[in-house]
């Protein structure tokens, strides 16, 4: 599941950190591989993460609506995400040293 790490707060004009997020990032033991997209609003950022993690950790199944399990995508002029996002479900990868990462 995507989860927001750093959102905008229109009222404070400040940003906000989700502790959610943090305590995902402090569970983790070991090195960390980030993947970075950014780019202008409806560009295809979300879409193209989203084609990562099928190729990482295979097609989207169960009853949840795809929605809730990726990063939401939409038809509209209007954005989905905003600010930093990451993925709540590390996926453990081995480098080619042989250690282990989570992307």
């Amino acid at each position: 599941m995507a989860s927001e790490l750093v959102r905008f707060n229109e009222e404070t004009k400040g940003f906000e950190v989700s502790s959610q997020a943090v305590n995902v990032l402090r569970s983790l033991t070991g090195p960390i591989c980030v993947v970075a997209v950014c780019g202008r609003a409806r560009q295809g950022k979300s879409f193209l993460l989203n084609q990562l993690l099928a190729r990482l950790q295979g097609p989207v199944t169960g009853p949840q609506p795809t929605a809730s399990r990726r990063f939401a995508v939409g038809s509209t002029v209007k954005p989905c995400t905003k600010g930093l996002w990451l993925w709540s479900r590390p996926i453990p990868r081995r480098l080619p040293n042989g250690q282990t990462c989570h992307v």
